[in-house]
């Protein structure tokens, strides 16, 4: 994607993952509505751009006629992991629930190094992860303070934003939930590793 502009290259992303959510592709309105723009006019160039360099095409007789043009779209099977027991190594066998068909241009490296996870409760909403949602998780245990982490507390999986300094770690929540407080670790837990993308319900 290196010809596209910065603009051309999140709507393109959005479209991708817009199709691998729902199985057909999203109106100009829906995309416009998801970036907010004020006006479609943006949209539309860069979907004519898309179509020029060959990355999108369109059928002019459908309403949802943005189609991907194949051989531009790899695909790569990332674990979808369940319940996360204290002691088992998150991509153990026993943990793994399926697999999901994810675009390459999201995996940097090895892509045994990543996993999805089913985001639950509402800690995070202001950042964009609702319960439902997926999110994609590259496996690392070092982080740097701002990103998105999933951290193994006890038998649970939580997913809040890392913050360290020299005298704590601390996973801060950002919800529209008051009852949501920053968990201060004063025992060991697992860095499990960074979140790398959202995929919405």
């Amino acid at each position: 994607m290196s010809n596209l502009s910065k603009n051309d290259q999140k709507i393109f992303i959005f479209i991708i993952e817009y199709q691998q959510n729902h199985n057909f592709s999203p109106t100009l309105k829906e995309i416009k509505s998801h970036f907010g723009f004020k006006s479609i006019t943006s949209i539309q160039r860069s979907i004519t751009s898309l179509e020029e360099k060959n990355y999108i095409k369109r059928d002019k007789f459908q309403q949802r006629n943005i189609k991907l043009v194949n051989q531009r779209i790899k695909t790569i099977n990332i674990p979808l992991v369940g319940i996360v027991a204290c002691g088992t190594p998150i991509l153990a066998e026993e943990n793994i629930e399926g697999y999901i068909s994810t675009d390459s241009n999201f995996i940097k490296g090895n892509s045994k190094d990543y996993f999805y996870l089913h985001a639950q409760g509402d800690s995070m909403n202001k950042d964009g992860i609702d319960s439902g949602d997926l999110v994609l998780v590259h496996s690392q245990n070092e982080a740097n303070n701002g990103d998105k982490v999933v951290a193994l507390l006890g038998d649970s999986a939580t997913i809040k934003t890392f913050k360290k300094s020299s005298d704590y770690i601390a996973l801060i929540p950002n919800s529209t939930n008051p009852s949501h407080h920053p968990i201060i670790l004063k025992e060991d837990f697992l860095l499990q590793g960074v979140v790398i993308k959202v995929v919405k319900n």
